[in-house]
């Protein structure tokens, strides 16, 4: 994010002389055009950087759609961390065990059973926040236009881009996991055949590997 900030001072002070694009001369603004359709293209908006002339963007307009792009950049989190919460199983159940995690928006709260010296029993509450909480009520189609939708866009960009699934044994890691690669594939190739990217000939290519005892068993090669 810091580098698009920089780059796009960098086209101010290359195409215009210190930020006025009308004062470049010939040789200056093909110079200008040639640096920010290099600079649109790294963000993702090739479209419309070749040729730039071609477009129909006024020129005038450049510094605001520079700072739209830094804007939108910003904005888009490195890393993002969501917390799915588990129902109780059924041998919870049978234990007849109490659901002692409580959900609220962003936050989850802990409440942990504790006896005092005296053996008085109270409870304790620790409360951590993450980007996004999800109950044990929300589809797997939720999990994953909180988490892995707004990923694909970006990728698109030339950005590389990871989920995975962090828990212990039995915590429901393979259950959340297990129809997001196939709704990420449904949008990738959404994607691949819009006009702007099918242009650019991008090829999709895919792995699906298992790691286990430290060995790795390619899934798709009947596991070698």
């Amino acid at each position: 994010m810091q580098q698009s900030n920089a780059a796009a001072t960098a086209f101010y002070d290359h195409a215009g002389g210190g930020g006025s694009f009308n004062n470049a001369g010939p040789a200056g603004g093909d110079a200008g055009d040639a640096v920010m359709a290099r600079w649109l293209q790294s963000a993702g908006l090739q479209h419309l950087a070749f040729p730039l002339t071609s477009t129909g963007i006024d020129q005038r307009l450049l510094p605001n759609l520079l700072m739209q792009i830094s804007t939108r950049e910003n904005n888009v989190a490195k890393i993002k961390v969501v917390v799915r919460k588990r129902p109780l199983n059924k041998k919870e159940i049978s234990r007849k065990e109490d659901d002692i995690v409580t959900v609220d928006e962003n936050a989850l709260t802990v409440h942990e059973p504790k006896l005092k010296v005296d053996l008085t029993a109270y409870v304790e509450k620790h409360e951590f926040c993450f980007d996004a909480v999800l109950d044990e009520h929300v589809t797997n189609d939720e999990v994953y236009r909180v988490t892995v939708k707004p990923i694909i866009p970006i990728i698109f960009q030339r950005i590389k881009a990871t989920c995975f699934a962090y828990g212990q044994t039995g915590s429901g890691k393979t259950f959340t996991m297990q129809p997001l690669p196939l709704r990420a594939a449904q949008d990738l190739i959404r994607f691949l055949h819009q006009p702007v990217y099918h242009s650019q000939r991008f090829k999709l290519w895919l792995s699906y590997f298992e790691i286990y005892g430290g060995k790795l068993f390619d899934l798709l090669s009947d596991r070698k």
